[in-house]
């Protein structure tokens, strides 16, 4: 008897990734899901690096009497660093779809990020021309576009939602930043702008982030869209959330490229989850994080 789509598990790959470690923190239980890893840790089901063949990995889910799966959700990749290679996120992204592909998923979720647009004064919005300035929003949008094309030459196969997703709290430069500085007892450094102001960007809490792909996972399919802005609904000022976080904040003068703002449009996600008015502020953002253990009460 097959089992009705619904009653079948989910597969996240990169659960313990900087992503999957968050996301893995705010999971909603009632939904059945298996965690892959490169390597064994406490939550992690499934062992399996890419480099040993799909083969290997529907061996271990074979063993568990996993044949088909829900949806899989790629919350793995490649990150700037020094000599990272960023043509892996295209590769991780063909695996993920073979995944889903081999054990009959309805849809796989790939993440993106807010690098793939062009900073500017106004939200970007999903239908915008993707301008990326930096080398990792360029590797996104690489592994956006083969994965587009993928589905054009293959529509029967999984149903690909590509999730461009913006800071998360906890997993992003200035959650670091806020860590170190109440690590040492020192300051956060901010750049100021001509106008007085500091950056702002679309943050997401990780409980958020959570609820937003379970309600991808748990949509019509016909409703999931290929490409979605993954955000809070209106951005942050990055000085609310140090003084948020009760940490000192030292100015710097912008340096020429300095982006004061990156902000999401998020009416497309609202039509599937609704995060409600608090989202963005930084009260929200930082009261359930792990940065915010480590930061003076």
């Amino acid at each position: 008897m097959r089992l009705p789509q619904a009653d079948l598990p989910i597969l996240i790959v990169g659960g313990t990734g900087r992503l999957g470690s968050v996301v893995r923190r705010f999971w909603n239980p009632d939904i059945k899901v298996l965690w892959q890893a490169r390597r064994a840790t406490q939550g992690i089901d499934l062992v399996w690096s890419p480099e040993g063949g799909l083969s290997s990995l529907l061996e271990q889910l074979a063993r568990i009497n996993v044949t088909r799966l829900r949806a899989v959700v790629a919350l793995w990749g490649a990150v700037p660093g020094k000599a990272a290679d960023l043509s892996l996120n295209t590769q991780l992204a063909h695996v993920a779809a073979d995944l889903a592909l081999a054990l009959q998923a309805d849809r796989v979720l790939h993440c993106s990020s807010a690098a793939v647009y062009k900073p500017g004064p106004e939200p970007a919005c999903e239908s915008d021309v993707a301008a990326p300035v930096s080398a990792y929003g360029q590797a996104k949008l690489a592994m956006e576009t083969a994965i587009h094309r993928r589905h054009q030459e293959a529509p029967n196969e999984p149903k690909p939602c590509i999730l461009r997703i913006g800071n998360v709290i906890g997993a992003d430069a200035l959650s670091d930043a806020m860590r170190v500085a109440a690590h040492n007892r020192t300051a956060v450094t901010l750049d100021r702008f001509t106008n007085g102001e500091g950056p702002a960007r679309s943050f997401i809490s990780g409980s958020d982030l959570a609820r937003c792909l379970a309600a991808l996972l748990r949509c019509e399919l016909s409703v999931l869209p290929e490409t979605v802005n993954l955000a809070a609904h209106r951005p942050t000022s990055m000085a609310e959330l140090v003084h948020e976080a009760g940490l000192p904040l030292a100015w710097r003068p912008a340096l020429s490229g300095a982006t004061p703002l990156v902000s999401l449009e998020t009416k497309l996600l609202r039509g599937i989850i609704d995060l409600g008015p608090d989202s963005g502020t930084a009260a929200h953002l930082l009261k359930e994080d792990r940065v915010k253990r480590m930061l003076p009460q």
